[in-house]
């Protein structure tokens, strides 16, 4: 885990002076098939923030073994930027009643459990899923204005699947956010309870949570949330108009995963 080669792209400019050193935090949430991909995801981080960026990585593990999680921590430490890391054992069987799928895991609604794992000084933090590489600096993300809002994501899918999305969950406008790279607000997001809130759109809308969490926190934050440019978040589907150099974050969303045998 500790030499997983990332790609790098030229770093843009920053709104925010670099003169002084940034705090930034990434939450993750980690079992024990996506190990490899956190550690990758961690390190593209790591690799490709501004010197001034202090990284301190909160991951959230379920049934991550003991060996594991020294790698991933390996894997931070020896990253020679002085970033730390924050580990947690968390019980997601409080989610084994809501949908899921065979590439898709309860662990997914473990970001459901900010409140009772970030602690109460962090004021915002950065998720992401374990299946992206980052390839900019974290700092322009972490940076995005928030305009008041509880989170800033990247929109998900075109036009058609958009009002698809509006359709099947009765959202009352055409947009639908991707969970995978989110910035919180975390206070304002703990003062809205909003992971109350999504669990109870999620325990609501049944089997018709087809994308699971990411449906539930579109309930949840109807209204509540500002787009991130559209490279903050990219995968191959959007790759006719997105070139490789341009994109901040590349997202391995679907299967299969890079980690996966032939």
């Amino acid at each position: 885990l500790l030499n997983i080669p990332t790609s790098r792209a030229p770093r843009r400019a920053s709104p925010l002076p670099r003169s002084r050193p940034m705090h930034i935090h990434a939450l993750l949430a980690v079992d024990p098939l996506q190990v490899i991909g956190c550690a990758v995801s961690m390190r593209s981080i790591i690799e490709n923030a501004a010197p001034a960026c202090r990284l301190h990585f909160h991951v959230m593990t379920h049934r991550v073994s003991s060996a594991d999680q020294d790698a991933l921590a390996e894997t931070v430490v020896d990253g020679a930027r002085g970033a730390k890391i924050s580990l947690y054992d968390v019980d997601v069987s409080r989610f084994e009643h809501l949908m899921r799928s065979k590439l898709v895991s309860h662990t997914t609604y473990a970001r459901l459990l900010i409140d009772d794992v970030l602690p109460a000084d962090v004021g915002r933090c950065i998720y992401l899923d374990c299946d992206m590489v980052v390839r900019r600096d974290i700092l322009e993300a972490w940076s995005f204005p928030m305009q008041g809002r509880t989170v800033a994501a990247v929109a998900n899918g075109n036009a058609s699947d958009t009002q698809h999305n509006q359709r099947r969950l009765g959202l009352a406008e055409p947009r639908y956010l991707n969970a995978g790279f989110v910035v919180i607000d975390v206070q304002r997001w703990r003062d809205l309870q909003v992971s109350a809130r999504a669990l109870s759109h999620a325990e609501a809308t049944g089997d018709q949570l087809v994308l699971h969490d990411q449906d539930a926190l579109n309930l949840a934050l109807e209204g509540d949330w500002v787009e991130l440019p559209r490279e903050w978040n990219a995968g191959l589907s959007i790759s006719d108009w997105l070139t490789p150099d341009s994109r901040a974050v590349f997202h391995y969303w679907g299967a299969p995963k890079p980690w996966h045998a032939d």
